[in-house]
């Protein structure tokens, strides 16, 4: 169980700060007296509306709470989904919201480390969840993260979770409709303390790989899925042959991103007690391909010690990925903004609160519908929700004008129009809000790109050799 660590308080509420193209607003709460303890959080739309709401377990209250997002940056009072006997949770400490049983309805999945026991709600559609029901038959000694992906390469989405207390890490195949069998071993190493794990398709062979942050032992390790491209059939994970990282103090975070901007998957960790002149956040590129390949360590500066969690996303929308970091005491400087420097590093870092300690999670999701990146924490000792609104984007989807290039209609159901004076072709990209580009085309005047395929929200359009930024809804 990963420790809860206190020390002197230090507060200091600061005012909407702008830097580069972004200003985050001062946090608002969004409850300042959640289950006690909260521990973990996650995102996502819950309730057949447009907005996202947001889901978090306490370690204290031993609750899965649910705040549904009202669409004018308030959210409601929360809902605490009910587990109850062999179901029953104790120190939730990982949450995760997926669509487990196909219904179109995301699920809410659960971990409780103290009675290791790992469950999932399922959405019945019209905002309410049916009770707890526990995945699998056996019991996961030490329960924490818990994610999900197509790890058998079926179309149907797998659980994988930690099992602290075992050494283990664990997936469950899903039949389709939320009844799981396993668990299957990813990775078994005693007394190792696995803490965080990434599904991902590391290698891109087409299949799902673990990235696994070991607490108690110290290392990142990478787990290969041998399920393809051999055409088997049978998953099956080997460890690469080099470790990512080792000599690690406390590390219960790790993500894979695209962090220096090259397009190649990088691993980053937040490690909350740095030893033997380790770094509290540094990143690792791969040498080579292959589960042979070496790792390079780049370090990432921060006056912040601690470090609990990292966030590696387009947060100003200039296509390159920036760094948030939150700290895992209660001293030192509590959230911490990094703006690409578009060369594959990143600026000095930028103090964007020091008003709630031991944020032990961070969500990134675009809460309020305007096209760009907020985000959402939990204060473990205050016991209390937050959410940053990000005010990057303050163009009305009514204002389609860049240079002479006009676009229309905005909203849109299937296509968009460009006119203009435009010689030759129009190289346009298209971003959905987490930075991914979903569309990348070339367009004359008066001819359409086709957004008909797009989930309905706001995106971002990218007019390239204009290298300027607007968004547009998808209705």
């Amino acid at each position: 169980m990963k420790r809860k660590l206190l020390t002197g308080l230090s507060l200091l509420l600061i005012s909407s700060m702008a830097l580069a193209q972004t200003t985050f607003e001062p946090k608002a709460t969004i409850n300042a007296s959640t289950g006690a303890n909260p521990y973990t959080i996650d995102s996502g739309l819950l309730d057949n509306d447009a907005y996202v709401d947001i889901v978090i377990g306490t370690d204290g209250g031993n609750t899965v709470e649910w705040y549904k997002n009202n669409g004018d940056g308030t959210f409601a009072a929360s809902v605490t989904l009910v587990a109850t006997g062999t179901e029953a949770l104790l120190y939730v400490e990982g949450v995760h919201i997926a669509d487990v049983n196909g219904d179109g309805n995301n699920d809410i999945l659960a971990t409780s480390y103290g009675n290791s026991n790992l469950v999932w709600f399922a959405n019945n559609g019209d905002g309410t969840f049916a009770d707890a029901v526990t995945i699998g038959t056996s019991l996961i000694s030490g329960a924490g993260t818990v994610t999900t992906g197509y790890i058998d390469a079926d179309s149907t989405l797998d659980v994988a979770v930690v099992a602290y207390g075992s050494g283990d890490v664990f997936w469950f195949a899903n039949n389709g409709s939320g009844v799981f069998t396993g668990p299957y071993t990813i990775a078994s190493v005693p007394t190792s303390g696995p803490g965080d794990i990434e599904l991902t398709d590391y290698d891109n062979d087409g299949d799902l790989d673990a990235v696994i942050a070991f607490s108690d032992a110290g290392t990142i390790e990478v787990y290969d899925n041998n399920l393809l491209p051999s055409g088997a059939g049978v998953v099956s994970f080997t460890k690469y042959d080099n470790t990512v990282s080792s000599g690690n103090g406390y590390l219960f975070d790790i993500d894979v991103k695209d962090v220096n901007d090259d397009g190649i998957l990088d691993i980053i960790k937040a490690d909350s007690e740095p030893v033997g002149g380790m770094a509290g956040v540094a990143y690792y590129t791969k040498d080579t391909s292959g589960t042979a390949t070496t790792f390079t360590e780049t370090t990432i500066t921060t006056t912040t010690i601690h470090t609990s969690k990292t966030a590696v996303n387009d947060f100003d929308n200039d296509t390159y990925n920036d760094l948030i970091v939150t700290n895992g005491y209660t001293s030192g400087l509590d959230v911490l903004w990094f703006e690409s420097n578009t060369t594959g590093g990143f600026e000095t870092e930028f103090s964007l609160d020091d008003s709630h300690q031991s944020i032990f999670d961070i969500t990134v999701n675009d809460f309020d519908n305007d096209g760009d990146l907020d985000f959402a924490t939990v204060s473990y000792y205050q016991s209390d929700l937050n959410w940053f609104e990000n005010k990057l984007i303050t163009l009305d989807v009514e204002d389609n004008t860049l240079q002479e290039i006009t676009m229309y209609p905005n909203p849109t159901k299937n296509n968009l129009y460009f006119k203009g004076n435009i010689n030759g072709d129009l190289n346009v990209s298209v971003y959905n809000v987490l930075g991914k580009r979903v569309i990348h085309s070339a367009v004359k005047t008066g001819q359409a790109l086709d957004v008909s395929k797009l989930n309905n929200g706001v995106y971002i359009i990218k007019f390239n050799d204009y290298n300027t930024t607007y968004k547009f809804v998808k209705q």
